[in-house]
């Protein structure tokens, strides 16, 4: 590995390490503020649920985090052009954090959507759904893509049901029509890039939703909708992942990262 490339990587650790460790304090700040605080909207799901969530999250993290003191070179050549959407994805949940504890609505919002920007360029600009082998994939696109964007499409309807003050009658005939985007928009993910890993964690999502809206009103189709949802995705992403394993076993990979494709013809 030349100097330089070293020195990048060392910045690099120290970065994401720094940023985690944020964004690891501000999920423990927002999972302190009050259960009946969180569950006043049509979207909010069970607090207990989504702290599992981040815990499972976080952990993976940390484990990406530790694989780049021992990286092959095939994953540094990924790390060093993909990884810095990481840190900036721990910078921007950290000041979500703030800001929605804080009573700052509008510009949390604001900055979910900043960082669903960063976490789609990621998607789409890099191709993580297209990583082989499996386990590159599942330390890598889950991590850092699959599960923070999910979260933030989630976050996205309910940091802005908060924000509008969406409690009473109408908000929950509009919430009940909008919270099918949580089974289009991971539909087609899975539909077009058979990205289980994104329809797994929407459906988890999904789950939290419906418990916390049941434990609000009993009487109630938002967590009848989400169930639904959620046990659509399940299984949508069961099968994805089955025949995902069913074409590697025959051949038919996905290609690989076209970043390795840039290294190959820069050589």
């Amino acid at each position: 590995m030349a100097e330089t490339d070293q020195q990048q990587l060392n910045t690099y650790k120290a970065v994401s390490i720094i940023t985690l460790i944020l964004s690891i304090y501000g999920g423990l700040k927002y999972s302190g503020v009050p259960e009946n605080y969180l569950s006043h909207t049509p979207y909010s799901g069970s607090n207990i649920l989504l702290i599992i969530y981040w815990g499972v999250l976080y952990l993976w993290q940390i484990l990406y985090t530790v694989q780049t003191f021992f990286p092959d070179e095939y994953r540094l050549l990924i790390v060093q052009l993909v990884g810095w959407h990481f840190p900036i994805f721990n910078v921007l949940h950290y000041v979500w954090a703030e800001l929605f504890t804080s009573g700052h609505y509008f510009w949390s919002e604001v900055i979910v959507i900043v960082n669903l920007f960063n976490i789609l360029g990621l998607y789409f600009s890099h191709k993580t759904f297209t990583l082989r082998p499996v386990g590159n994939w599942l330390l890598i696109h889950a991590p850092l893509v699959a599960l923070p964007f999910s979260w933030l499409l989630y976050v996205l309807f309910w940091n802005g049901a908060v924000w509008l003050h969406i409690h009473k009658t109408w908000g929950r005939i509009v919430a009940n029509v909008f919270i099918w985007d949580f089974l289009l928009v991971p539909g087609l993910f899975l539909l077009i890039f058979n990205d289980w890993a994104i329809g797994f964690s929407s459906s988890y999502l999904m789950f939290a939703l419906a418990f916390g809206q049941l434990a609000t009103k009993v009487f109630a189709l938002q967590w009848i909708f989400a169930f639904v949802i959620a046990g659509i995705l399940v299984v949508w992403s069961a099968g994805s992942m089955i025949i995902g394993g069913v074409r590697q076993a025959s051949g038919e990979s996905a290609p690989l990262l076209v970043v390795e494709e840039e290294r190959v013809g820069g050589n």
